[in-house]
C-alpha cells in the first residue's frame, strides 16, 4: 500500500548512461513503476535530441501518455564563480536554451549547478577568488541567477543543487533572498552526508528553512567519505528522516544511481523499508 503522503508516485529515476534515446527512457520508466524521469544533459544524444522540436514533441507526448514527470539536469560544467562578465553571461544564456527546449518538451524542473572556483596558494594556504574581491562575486552571481529566476517563468522551475560553490556563505545570502516563484532548490541527499558534521548540520538547516523551495531531490548513498552515488541502504545514510522531510515538500524524489537496475533496485528497497513508515 502506498503511502497517503503520495511519495511514491513522485519517486524517479536519472538516466545518462544506460539509453541513447530519451523516449526509451520513459518506456522503462513507466515499465518498472517510476513515476519521474530525469533527463541527464551529459548525455550527448539527450541534448540533440532536445535540440529537436520534433523530438520535444514527442517526448512530451510520450510522458504525458506514461504518466511520468520530467525533469532535466542541464549540462555540469560552466561556473558562476568565473571572473569574467563573458563567461558567466555565457553560462545563462546556456541555461536559458535549455529552459526554453524544458518548456516544449513538457519538463518541469530544470536542475543547475553553480560550479566550481578556482582557488590559489596563499602563504602556505589557499584563498578563492570570491574572497578577495567578494563585492564583485556577490554582484555577479546575484544578476545571474536574478536573470535567470526572471526567465524561467512559464518555462520550468530552475532547481539549485547541493554542490561546489553552492556552500560559499554569501550563496546562501543571495539565495535567502531570491527563492521563490521559479527558482528552487534541489537537495541532494547524498552530497549532504560527505561532509564534516558541522557543515552537515549547517547545511541541514538551510533546507529545513527553505523546506518550500525543495522542488527536486537526489537521493543516493555513500559511506560518508565520498560521493559514490550507491543504491539507498548500501551505505550509511538514515534515509527515513530525509523521506519524512521531503514528503513534506513538492519535490520530484529522484534516484540518482547508475546502472538503471541500481535505480529499480532503490525502489524496492523503498517499498520494503521507507515507505511503509511515512
Amino acid at each position: 500500500m502506498h503511502p497517503p503522503s503520495g511519495v511514491r508516485s513522485r519517486l524517479g529515476l536519472q538516466i545518462l548512461f544506460d539509453f541513447n534515446d530519451i523516449l526509451d527512457g520513459v518506456e522503462f520508466a513507466r515499465e518498472h513503476g517510476f513515476g519521474v524521469l530525469e533527463i541527464n544533459l551529459g548525455n550527448i544524444n539527450f541534448s540533440r535530441q532536445l535540440a529537436s522540436r520534433r523530438q520535444r514533441e514527442r517526448i512530451r507526448a510520450a510522458a504525458r501518455k506514461a504518466r511520468v514527470k520530467l525533469a532535466a539536469h542541464a549540462v555540469e560544467g560552466p561556473s558562476f564563480f568565473i571572473p569574467s562578465r563573458r563567461a558567466v553571461k555565457a553560462a545563462v544564456a546556456d541555461l536559458k536554451k535549455t529552459m526554453d527546449q524544458a518548456a516544449e518538451a513538457g519538463i518541469s524542473r530544470v536542475v543547475m549547478h553553480l560550479g566550481f572556483e578556482m582557488y590559489y596558494g596563499h602563504d602556505g594556504s589557499s584563498k578563492f577568488l570570491h574572497e578577495a574581491f567578494p563585492e564583485w562575486f556577490e554582484r555577479s552571481v546575484t544578476g545571474a541567477l536574478d536573470e535567470l529566476k526572471r526567465y524561467a517563468r512559464g518555462r520550468t522551475r530552475l532547481c539549485i543543487e547541493n554542490v561546489g560553490g553552492f556552500r560559499f556563505g554569501f550563496v546562501h545570502r543571495i539565495l535567502d533572498r531570491l527563492l521563490g516563484q521559479n527558482l528552487g532548490l534541489c537537495f541532494d541527499v547524498g552530497h549532504v552526508n560527505t561532509l564534516s558534521s558541522a557543515k552537515r548540520r549547517k547545511e541541514l538547516a538551510f533546507f529545513r528553512r527553505h523546506k518550500r523551495h525543495i522542488h527536486h531531490s537526489h537521493l543516493h548513498d555513500n559511506l560518508g567519505t565520498k560521493d559514490e552515488h550507491l543504491a539507498i541502504g548500501k551505505g550509511n545514510i538514515d534515509f527515513l528522516p530525509m523521506f519524512r522531510l521531503l514528503a513534506d515538500t513538492p519535490a520530484l524524489l529522484v534516484f540518482e544511481v547508475r546502472p538503471k537496475e541500481a535505480a529499480v533496485e532503490c525502489l524496492g528497497y523503498f517499498d520494503r523499508r521507507i515507505g511503509p513508515k511515512l
